[in-house]
């Protein structure tokens, strides 16, 4: 099986080093033929030419950009399906992969071959202020990472089935629900908004849910947590550059147009309950150890 992973950056050369390493750190899994490709895209020429003049040992792509983040995960799209692999993994240039990634991938799509898009419901997060939730280390003064330690864990309270998401749709946050690790070449024919410029992610989940609901595309939530950790800690995200509050409303309208109100849970999706390939301690072990051999890339 081929994986197109698409290393998505826009203005980061440090971190965008930093995955590249984290990259070439994989255990490698029998039955997956890794394809990695930088997608470079970006407003700025003088990006581009840094990140070529790096030198780096993946295929460098890149892609024309309109500012906005759903642009640059639709040109992902492109270079996927423009290739020969069965499927593809788009992660954003500030993130961290886990060493177990691949192996984790390898595990849910042996055991559940007609995947077209798993979505990964716990999130690992590097942030520059203590986290109050989760097992909790730190680092450095101003890096702290919490992490989740178990993935045989009912995040439903009981309540699975098709309902109202009263969270997101009374509420006044864009809180995704889970973030897209895996994409078939049938699920990557599907195209992000490109205007929104914060939590675009969000609607194109329940583009994916609608999908889902349709027949079309069967679309899977993971309780494993080893797949990468998300840094917040990054200026010029695409989150701090654009605020909140200027998309929650019409995040929801869009929502409301691709599902039904009385849809918009994702407790109606199958969930897949793998025992994780690294716990809390494994996590902070080798976490550290990243981070003292590329200290100067945090």
């Amino acid at each position: 099986m081929k994986l197109k992973l698409c290393l998505l950056t826009s203005h980061d050369l440090k971190r965008l080093k930093r995955l590249v390493a984290s990259v070439q750190d994989q255990i490698p899994a029998e039955s997956i033929e890794l394809h990695p490709t930088i997608v470079v895209n970006t407003l700025s020429d003088d990006y581009y030419e840094s990140v070529l003049a790096e030198g780096f040992p993946f295929e460098v792509v890149r892609t024309e950009s309109n500012g906005k983040p759903g642009k640059g995960k639709n040109s992902c799209h492109d270079v996927f399906l423009e290739s020969d692999c069965d499927y593809m993994s788009q992660i954003d240039g500030d993130d961290i992969l886990y060493p177990t990634y691949l192996l984790s991938l390898e595990k849910h799509i042996k055991h559940f071959k007609h995947i077209d898009v798993l979505g990964v419901v716990p999130c690992d997060v590097l942030e520059s202020q203590e986290n109050q939730v989760g097992y909790k280390f730190s680092v450095a003064d101003n890096l702290h990472v919490s992490v989740w330690g178990v993935s045989i864990y009912n995040s439903r309270e009981f309540n699975s089935g098709p309902q109202r998401n009263s969270y997101f749709l009374d509420g006044h946050n864009t809180i995704t629900d889970n973030y897209i690790i895996l994409q078939s070449r049938e699920a990557a024919k599907i195209r992000i908004n490109e205007e929104i410029g914060f939590s675009e992610d969000q609607l194109f989940t329940y583009q994916y849910m609608s999908e889902h609901i349709n027949g079309n595309l069967s679309y899977f939530l993971t309780m494993s947590s080893d797949y990468q950790i998300y840094d917040r800690t990054t200026q010029g995200s695409m989150q701090k550059v654009y605020k909140q509050d200027e998309w929650v409303e019409e995040i929801k309208r869009e929502v409301l147009k691709v599902v039904p109100e009385d849809r918009t849970c994702f407790s109606e999706l199958p969930v897949i309950y793998h025992h994780l390939h690294l716990n809390q301690q494994q996590k902070e072990n080798w976490f550290k150890d990243f981070y003292n051999r590329h200290r100067d890339l945090f």
